[in-house]
Parts: C-alpha cells; sequence; structure tokens
C-alpha cells in the first residue's frame, strides 16, 4: 500500500503542514504503508525532507504532473491551506475516495474521503455530514511525531530556572531578541531559544528541550501540541490568525496562559504578568496535570488504523 502527501511549506508560511504530514507518515509506516511526498515550497525544506522520497513543486497549479502522481498510490492525504474545493474534488475522484484530509477550521467542504481536525478544539466544528464523507476530530486525532508518543513523566521544579521559547516554523528572530531583552530585565532566566532555520533540532533533541523547561513561550502550532503531551507549563502566541482558536482551546482546557497576539499593544507586559502567575508551582502543576489528561499521544495510530480499515 502507497501514500502520497500532498503539502506546503517554506520560510514564508513556515513548516507546521509538513512537520504534521510526516509525523502522520510514521504511523502509516509502523502499519507497512509506504508514503511519498509532494511539498509546494521552497529549496529551503529540503534538509527535512532529506530522508522521504519527495518532490518539490507547486502541485497546486501544475495538475497534470499531479494527477500522474496520485494515480501511482492507493491513499492521498492533503494538509494544505492553498488548495481550492475544486482541486479537493478532482483528487478524490482520481483516487476513487481515498483521500484524508487534514483541516484546521472546516475550511471548505470537502469531498468524499475522510476529513481529520487534529486539534483540542475540533469537536466544537460543526463539520457538515455528507455521503461519502467520514470525520475524526478532536484530541483524540492530535498528531504527535514518533518521539511524543511515550513520553517519560515531567517533573514539575519548585523554581523556575529555565525558559523555552519557540515561535514554529517562520523566522521570527527579531521578535525573540526583542522578548528575552525585555524579560532579561525583569527576570533571572536561563533562556532557550529554539529557531528551525538555526538550529534544526531532531525531535529527539526538541522532547529533551521540553522536559527541562520549567516554562515555554510558544506560538500556536504545531509545537503546542508537543508541548501539551509532555505536560510543560506554556505562554501562548497568537502567531497567524488560524492559531487563536488553538490557543483559545488550550487556555479553556487549563493548560496555558494565552497572551493574545505579537503585536498587541501590551504583548510583553501580558508575558511578564503570566510568568509572575506561573512561577507558583501549584499553577504549574496544575497546567501539567490538564495537559496530560487532554493527549495520550495516540492520536496517529489511530487515524493509521482507520486508514487501513
Amino acid at each position: 500500500m502507497k501514500t502520497l502527501f500532498l503539502t506546503e511549506g517554506g520560510r514564508d508560511i513556515g513548516l507546521g503542514h509538513i512537520m504534521r504530514s510526516m509525523a502522520l507518515s510514521q504511523g502509516f509506516k509502523e502499519k507497512g504503508i509506504d508514503s511519498s511526498f509532494i511539498v509546494n515550497g521552497d529549496s529551503s525544506v529540503i534538509d527535512f525532507l532529506s530522508k522521504e522520497q519527495y518532490w518539490i513543486f507547486d502541485w497546486i497549479k501544475e495538475k497534470d504532473r499531479l494527477f500522474n502522481e496520485v494515480r501511482k498510490n492507493n491513499i492521498i492525504v492533503i494538509d494544505s491551506y492553498l488548495a481550492d474545493k475544486e482541486l479537493y474534488e478532482e483528487i478524490s475522484e482520481i483516487a476513487g475516495g481515498q483521500l484524508l484530509m487534514i483541516d484546521d477550521y472546516n475550511r471548505i467542504k470537502y469531498p468524499k474521503g475522510v476529513v481529520v481536525n487534529p486539534s483540542i478544539s475540533g469537536e466544537s466544528l460543526d463539520y457538515p455530514k455528507a455521503s461519502g464523507v467520514k470525520s475524526l476530530v478532536g484530541k483524540d486525532y492530535i498528531i504527535l511525531r514518533r518521539e511524543f508518543w511515550d513520553v517519560s513523566p515531567k517533573k514539575i521544579n519548585k523554581k523556575v530556572k529555565n525558559v523555552l521559547i519557540t515561535f514554529g516554523g517562520k523566522d521570527h528572530s527579531y521578535l525573540i531578541n526583542e522578548i528575552i531583552e525585555y524579560l532579561n530585565s525583569r527576570f533571572n532566566f536561563n533562556f532557550t531559544v529554539v529557531n528551525p532555520w538555526e538550529n534544526k533540532l531532531i525531535a529527539l533533541q526538541m522532547l529533551g528541550l521540553m522536559l527541562k523547561a520549567d516554562i515555554c513561550v510558544s506560538a500556536g502550532g504545531q509545537t503546542l501540541n508537543e508541548l501539551a503531551r509532555v505536560g510543560v507549563p506554556t505562554i501562548g502566541v497568537c502567531m497567524a490568525d488560524n492559531q487563536e482558536r488553538n490557543l483559545e482551546a488550550w487556555q479553556e482546557q487549563g493548560f496555558l496562559k494565552f497572551v493574545g497576539g505579537y503585536n498587541d499593544q501590551h504583548f510583553m507586559d501580558n508575558i511578564e504578568l503570566a510568568i509572575k502567575e506561573m512561577i507558583s508551582l501549584p499553577v504549574r502543576q496544575k497546567m501539567l496535570d490538564v495537559a496530560k489528561s487532554c493527549i495520550d499521544g495516540q492520536g496517529v495510530q489511530r487515524i493509521a488504523e482507520h486508514i487501513i480499515n
């Protein structure tokens, strides 16, 4: 059985779709399903795909080339914000409905296949019921990399010493430097910054940093789900409109403190206030307990089992 992933990524739009697709392919591999990737992106993503079979081209525009590859595979997976409804329908028809579509906010009316919303907020979206369309939504289907399927218990330290800062796949060095300068003038912490364009950490290295961190300042993308899986008390920052729902949902659960958008007027002050609240050991312990109760790390396996069945 062969699966083709259609996705997008690069310096301008980040790596979230690519990393999520690769994480799902790990679950497929465990079930004996081979995967290949077509990425609508630039050469900057090559390092991240180096161990995969992949092609880089604009599959939204180069339809003939795309459809030729679609016909060679048993299952098609699409993780995209750029492809329109018409293209989904064309792919579904060629694939005979053997199509898995990853969605974050009920973006379009999807054709025959399986729609997966792998987020804590997924169950709040009212996906329309249609013939031939199956929906897998919510926390039970959160997609994580293999290293986060089973993790060691995290210890919550009495004192806050280590703060991790990560804003996902886009380069936000300027903003991170401003945050560190601001917080250094108010707290005596050790700061660790993860920028995937400067330090390409493998998943196991990222897991190690999360286990060590007392607090993390994070954007609302794919990394946020990994932080929740580990149980890192987190301050959430909205770096793009499509992250807001995820951040709000995690705040409602009690896992993180959402401080708003990076361009809000009182952004820095809000981070400072959040840290002061999270210095409390019981506050951080509760955030860990909530997160661990929400994610069991088995979302990829559930999706893979569904596809096989």
